[in-house]
């Protein structure tokens, strides 16, 4: 048996031996020789067709296999590499032959087009228009792929470095492995290896040619440009020719019928009856308006080329800017040549009109179908002026005056066709401009704005401000241009007389509106704060005419800038004038900003602002801030614009960084006056969010100075522009914020007034009972209408918390959208978060295993997300309660499940995506997310039980917000139910917490579950010489009386014991709430007793063990704890 044993083991060992020396054969002899890719095919898959695998040779079948990806590769590798050498072997011949078209299209002469008919010129002009739009798209594709291959040749270089790096890795492996070639699976590795340099080896030379033929594609591809730029201007040229010659044949056709009608008119001696001249009169209509028609077409087909040259243009600007993109790190100059020529381009088309101009075209061609609909009605209705038929000669001219005017009307249908269609040709040409500027926009933002467009400040800075200020008023005759605009408004009587007329109305309506602005501040203050008096009227008034009286000076500035418009021939006067229209609405605002901060006016009396900190703002310097201010953002931008932007380094700079020095001033003084940026939950701004968000507004102007300092003056100046721009934007919606909570607060002193009111009233009625049966009667009908209003009450006072806190949420939710709005032209700008890589993620996307790195870009967005999604959660409850849930008729404990669900349905999907943002998907963390369950189910496994109890409660809701319940001894109210247990409050007020497991797996008592009606039970004994009948009658008596106790279903009194021989009657009736049941119990017993003692009676005395025996035996049906009376559902 054991040598049978040996046996078989040597055998294995040796099939073995043979498998692995059978495999390896061929590899040694093809070590250095790797085109027997079938042989190494074949004996692979000899190996593959054995039963068992040990771990041996499980190395050498993947050894081989890796030989031959490596072979296929090699191959790819080297068809790549004779396609890249032959278009380099190419490239001569094909840079010869682009030079021959060139100089043959140059030596081309432009064609003239002579004795062609309308219809011939129209298909040709059609033909040329193709043609344009075939050059227009080749264009567009050369442009294209020089913008791809200058991507890729960013890629080839990453991609080469890459390769020479694995390479030569490999060349130190190939070192280590001619060592270690003792064992066959050794050498199996080492054939491998050397298959892989060999692949490395080609892969290297082929992204070298592969770059040396991508320089050749792209000197190509621009030669190819400037051919096609060429055809396109040598054909553009034809269709101007063509028109011409088309206008020249419509004009002389639609002259025809004119002199024709002359004609006519001279030969008849204007004898011809009203309804012949009336059609040679639509007909001369109609050739004017056919004549109008071809001047029409020609100017929409000249916008049309206008709009096509433009999008080259853009085009070719976006070209050099992605050219030169890598080298504008190298000098601040080229960086301002390419702003300069992006600045030189178009602006953004409007095309909204062409809309409404086509359904005009459209309107009129109806028209003129209409018309010729009727053309066969004329001839049959037409008659003399008499009544008469038409003579023979008449008809024959009115025939003739149909015929022409059918053809006219024919006409002006084509070119009504022909206008809807150029329209929309030209719509389609301002879409592709569109299209255009914002890809050299996005191209702009990306590559210049964080280059230095100016070179830093040095010493010789204020000696170049002296030179530029000297120049501007001396070379560029500054001193002159504005003497010559003031020459001219006072020489222009109308502008003059329109000038001061606007200044004496302008005057006379400020003094007058403010004294009446006064006035009304004075009586409005008298009424804030009084509750009878006070409305929020007052408040939208003085908003109103605030706004109001701030207009004169306004208005007179925006007046003033459109005088110095009309002086176009002086370029420094179109820029005042640009930039005093520009600054209106500022100058506007800062003057509101002084009539709201009036002693008696909106922020002091109004908002309850602190007087001191509102008048430390709007001080005496304010006004000088003010006019500082708008003069430096006009001298600002006029230095941007004027010129070519020939000040902005030197003139332009100096304005911007005083601008953020009085910036830093201003913010700082709004910072000291207590304005806050934030409020937490409390309402109050002394948190640490407000101070970090002030400290950054104080330093965003000083940063902004200093990157203007260093050269980076564009970069800067449009940061801090829309870092101003956010801050008013919030200072806006702060000051909706406090007039929303004024009118909140007035509608709440309100209601406390009137609740006052009535508090006040029922006082009075019970001063005015003296009987105390009446009295208590009075006070437990209040007390009932006191407990069915009290949860309105409470209600109202935890909404009114609420509503403002969902007035804040909404609030900065609208500042979110609105600075995204106001920052999303700046997107591309920070495209570079993209570039940095915090660390690399491998996800599987069909069974093919991906590298995504995760951005710092990523990064952001998911902290965005994750605290959009807190403040969401957080403000949840109150947004559902105020928009949605209180006009739904729900139950507290409805409106609370659903509010609590939707909290943990958003928390997940928020962490779902922000997970996902940084590369942490849930397909990768789900088993972990299970271990972690089954783990975490047998050592935490009572928390998980009360959360899933938790999620059955509000599933199913056996209990809910209000509800009266009774478990384990302990009776109140639900008060909150949360994620692990539910707040209960009992009747003296304290709060107990019991864990939610209890109210799924135990018996508990739910008292308003389905019906809040309760039944109370109540034991009276009776004197044993009473009528026992008598005493029945009286008892339901007493309670029908009772304003407590419900009438349906009625009340009920038994004689259900005799204890000692007296009589023990029992007393059986309902109410609506259990909170209801001690007042009625002794409101009865009060009336029993006083019954009792009016008639004489004596309430008989029971033994106490007689009488405890039977009380708490039956230890009343309802199980209520600790009572003393029955009360049963």
């Amino acid at each position: 048996m054991i040598s049978f044993q040996k046996k078989t083991i040597f055998f294995e060992y040796f099939s073995s031996l043979i498998f692995i020396v059978g495999c390896l054969y061929p590899l040694i002899l093809f070590s250095y020789d790797f085109s027997k890719e079938n042989e190494i095919k074949k004996y692979l898959q000899y190996a593959q067709q054995q039963e068992h695998f040990d771990i041996h040779q499980k190395s050498i079948i993947k050894s081989l296999q890796s030989i031959l990806y490596f072979i296929s590769e090699r191959n790819s590798s080297n068809v790549k590499i004779r396609e890249y050498q032959k278009i380099i072997d190419d490239f001569p011949c094909t840079i010869l032959q682009l030079h021959r078209e060139y100089s043959n299209i140059c030596n081309q002469s432009i064609n003239i087009y002579k004795n062609l008919s309308t219809h011939e010129l129209k298909q040709k002009l059609f033909q040329i228009n193709n043609q344009l739009t075939d050059f227009s798209k080749q264009l567009k594709q050369e442009q294209d792929y020089i913008y791809s291959i200058n991507e890729s040749l960013i890629l080839l270089l990453k991609q080469q470095t890459t390769a020479k790096n694995i390479l030569n890795n490999l060349a130190q492996q190939h070192t280590l492995s001619i060592i270690n070639r003792n064992t066959p699976i050794e050498e199996a590795k080492f054939i491998a290896l050397q298959a892989e340099q060999v692949d490395k080896q080609l892969k290297v030379a082929e992204l070298e040619l592969a770059q040396l033929s991508a320089n050749n594609h792209k000197e190509l591809s621009q030669l190819r440009t400037v051919l096609l730029k060429k055809k396109y201007k040598y054909v553009d040229n034809e269709p101007q020719i063509l028109r011409n010659k088309l206008n020249y044949l419509c004009q002389h056709e639609s002259k025809q019928p004119i002199k024709y009608s002359e004609k006519i008119l001279s030969e008849q001696n204007n004898t011809l009856p009203k309804s012949i001249i009336k059609q040679i009169q639509t007909n001369h209509d109609l050739s004017i308006t056919l004549n109008q028609q071809a001047h029409y077409i020609t100017s929409i087909i000249s916008k049309q080329q206008e709009a096509t040259s433009y999008t080259l243009q853009v085009r070719q600007t976006f070209a050099n800017l992605l050219e030169q993109a890598q080298w504008l790190d190298k000098s601040p100059a080229l960086g301002e040549t390419l702003r300069s020529q992006v600045s030189k381009l178009p602006k953004m088309p409007k095309f909204q009109q062409l809309d409404h101009d086509m359904a005009q075209l459209r309107a009129k061609r109806l028209q003129c179908e209409n018309q010729l609909n009727k053309l066969t009605l004329i001839s049959s209705q037409s008659k003399q002026d008499d009544g008469s038929s038409l003579t023979l000669l008449q008809k024959h001219i009115l025939e003739k005056k149909l015929i022409i005017q059918r053809n006219l009307i024919t006409a002006l249908l084509d070119n009504y066709d022909t206008q809807i269609l150029e329209l929309t040709k030209l719509k389609i040409s301002y879409e592709q401009l569109k299209e255009a500027l914002q890809d050299i926009q996005k191209a702009t933002h990306r590559h210049l704005f964080w280059v230095a467009d100016v070179h830093p400040i040095t010493i010789s800075y204020p000696l170049d401000i002296y030179h530029d200020l000297y120049r501007l008023l001396t070379a560029n005759k500054f001193d002159h241009q504005i003497i010559y605009v003031l020459k001219m408004i006072f020489s222009n009587q109308k502008t003059l007389i329109l000038i001061i007329l606007c200044f004496i109305a302008s005057i006379g309506f400020h003094f007058t509106a403010q004294r009446h602005y006064q006035e009304f501040l004075n009586r409005s203050s008298k009424k804030i704060g009084k509750v009878n008096q006070d409305n929020f009227l007052l408040t939208l008034y003085n908003i109103w005419y605030s706004m109001l009286i701030a207009l004169p000076i306004p208005i007179l500035w925006a007046i003033i800038g459109h005088t110095l418009n009309h002086a176009w021939l002086y370029p420094i006067s179109v820029e005042i004038s640009d930039e005093i229209n520009a600054t209106t609405f500022i100058l506007w605002v800062f003057i509101v900003g002084v009539y709201f901060a009036f002693p008696k006016g909106l922020f002091i009396i109004h908002f309850g602002w602190p007087k001191k900190r509102v008048q430390q703002v709007f001080s005496h310097h304010y006004i000088w801030a003010v006019v500082t201010v708008v003069f430096l953002i006009m001298m600002l931008t006029i230095f941007n614009n004027y010129n070519d932007r020939e000040f902005s380094n030197t003139l332009g700079r100096l304005c911007f960084i005083l601008l953020c020095i009085y910036l830093t001033f201003i913010t700082n003084n709004l910072k000291c006056s207590g304005l806050p940026l934030y409020l937490n939950k409390y309402d109050s701004s002394d948190n640490i969010i407000n101070y970090s968000l002030w400290n950054f507004m104080i330093c965003a102007p000083i940063i902004a100075a200093i990157s203007c300092i260093l050269g980076y003056l564009f970069a800067a100046q449009a940061l801090l522009a829309r870092l101003e721009t956010s801050l008013f934007i919030w200072i806006m919606l702060l000051i909706i914020y406090h007039i929303i909570r004024r009118w909140t607060s007035i509608q709440r002193r309100r209601i406390a007034f009137e609740r006052a009111k009535q508090k006040r009233v029922t006082q009075l009625n019970l001063r005015a009972y003296n009987n105390e049966s009446n009295a208590y009667q009075l006070q437990t009908n209040k007390l009932v209408s006191n407990d069915k209003s009290n949860k309105k009450i409470l209600d109202l006072d935890t909404i009114s918390t609420q509503s403002l806190q969902l007035i804040r949420s909404i609030i900065t939710l609208i500042a979110l959208l609105l600075t995204t709005l106001l920052w999303s032209e700046l997107y591309s700008a920070f495209s570079f978060l993209e570039n940095i890589t915090l660390w690399d993620v491998t996800s599987t996307i069909k069974g093919v295993d991906n590298i995504q790195p995760i951005t710092l870009n990523s990064f952001i967005i998911s902290v965005l997300v994750i605290v959009i999604t807190t403040k969401t959660v957080r403000n949840l409850p109150a947004f559902l309660e105020l928009t949605f849930l209180q006009h739904l008729d729900l139950t507290p404990g409805t409106g609370y499940a659903i509010t609590t669900l939707t909290k943990y349905i958003l928390m997940f999907l928020g962490g779902i995506i922000g997970c996902s943002l940084i590369g942490i998907e849930w397909t990768k963390i789900q088993w972990l997310v299970a271990a972690l369950g089954v783990g975490l189910g047998f050592g935490l496994q009572e928390i998980f039980a009360n959360f899933i109890s938790g999620l059955i409660i509000l599933f199913e809701k056996p209990i809910r917000i209000g509800d009266t319940v009774t478990i384990s001894n302990l009776t109140g109210n639900i008060t909150r139910i949360n994620t692990r247990a539910t707040i209960i409050t009992d009747w003296n007020h304290k709060e107990i917490i019991v864990p939610n497991k209890e109210f799924i797996t135990k018996q508990f008592i739910n008292w308003s579950l389905s019906d809040t009606l309760t039944r109370v039970v109540l034991r009276v004994p009776a004197p044993l010489q009473t009528d026992t009948k008598k005493i029945v009658q009286i008892l339901l008596q007493i309670v029908k009386n009772s304003s407590l106790a419900l009438n349906t279903p009625p009340p009920e009194v038994y004689l259900v014991d005799l204890q000692q021989g007296l009589p023990i009657f029992e007393i059986r009736m309902h109410i609506s709430d259990i909170k209801l049941r001690m007042p009625l119990c002794h409101q009865i017993h009060m009336l029993i007793i006083e019954y009792y003692q009016n008639n004489g009676l004596k309430l008989p005395y029971i033994p106490i063990y007689s009488y405890n025996n039977q009380l708490f035996v039956n230890n009343f049906d309802s199980n209520y704890p600790n009572a003393n009376y029955y009360t049963t559902k």
